[in-house]
């Protein structure tokens, strides 16, 4: 059986006990003891349980069902069971507490239990999504370097030669190396979540050892880094790829670099690229978008990179 189909036949066979024991719990209370309010209490334990386990909106409907039930029993109890019941006003607000409560209890310990899934699920995105980033790293094509190591090389030339510090060089170039991710508009909420779920008590949940808590935390904190250069050149040099002259100010420059590499190694591999409604075939087109679609210095330092 697969797993969806086990867990959904799970899921029902919970349900199917816990209203079982609702029913036995109400028959066992009116035969063998007289009917006696505290005895409601026991009705807590299987809404707990559909909370935890079964999510918010199957533990509700396990609480009404509980109160439905109950309900019937004191309104029917005369006429089937001969059991007078002489409920006073004290009796009655007990009923009441006692039915608002269980649906609090149901609905409270579903939200948290469907709100730790969600974390669960979001820390497994974050956890097979910095993997995926590794595999990135240690990714080589059959025909020697990949496109995505050939653009993050040559943004790490271009970034040196404008004489940008050591440490947003390397930021540029692990931007950079993420830059041809197909669902990069997706995976930008995931970087930018990664270091929540980083933490220590998320981490705890993985079961890692040391080492790999230490090299989650680090990637994590790359990707908080990367993010917003990955960002901007989404919105900039995808989204507004057409938009020719650019508010260039706007844009961080790390972003503008990883651009004009990425453009550059298109261009080296297809011979002709087009930008908007140009088309560049050599290194003196791509000079014409100098500050209007890439900073000055950028196209600059490309050249004394290139030559």
């Amino acid at each position: 059986m697969p797993g969806a189909g086990k867990k959904v036949f799970s899921g029902q066979r919970f349900e199917t006990t816990i209203a079982i024991i609702i029913v036995l719990a109400i028959v066992t209370t009116n035969i063998l003891v007289h009917y006696k309010p505290y005895l409601l209490n026991f009705f807590f334990l299987p809404v707990i349980f559909a909370g935890y386990y079964l999510g918010r909106r199957r533990a509700v409907t396990i609480a009404i069902s509980c109160i439905l039930l109950e309900a019937l029993y004191l309104v029917f109890s005369r006429q089937v069971f001969g059991v007078q019941l002489g409920l006073n006003r004290d009796d009655l607000i007990f009923l009441i507490s006692w039915a608002v409560f269980l649906l609090l209890t149901a609905w409270i310990v579903g939200v948290l239990s469907e709100k730790r899934e969600k974390e669960v699920f979001n820390l497994k995105r974050a956890y097979a999504g910095i993997l995926s980033i590794v595999l990135k790293y240690l990714e080589v094509g059959e025909q020697g370097k990949s496109q995505a190591e050939q653009v993050s090389e040559l943004a790490g030339k271009i970034a040196s030669v404008m004489e940008i510090n050591k440490v947003e060089v390397e930021n540029i170039k692990s931007a950079a190396l993420l830059s041809d991710i197909p669902e990069l508009q997706n995976c930008l909420p995931l970087f930018s979540q990664t270091t929540r779920y980083m933490e220590q008590e998320s981490l705890a949940q993985l079961q890692l050892n040391d080492r790999e808590k230490i090299m989650l935390k680090t990637a994590a904190l790359i990707l908080t880094e990367i993010q917003p250069l990955l960002q901007s050149y989404y919105v900039h040099y995808r989204q507004k790829a057409g938009e020719m002259d650019k508010s260039l100010n706007s844009i961080p420059l790390g972003a503008a670099i990883i651009a004009l590499a990425e453009l550059y190694v298109r261009l080296a591999r297809q011979g002709k690229v087009k930008v908007g409604p140009e088309e560049i075939s050599s290194l003196e087109d791509l000079q014409k978008l100098k500050g209007r679609y890439f900073p000055d210095r950028a196209v600059e330092a490309l050249r004394l990179v290139i030559y």
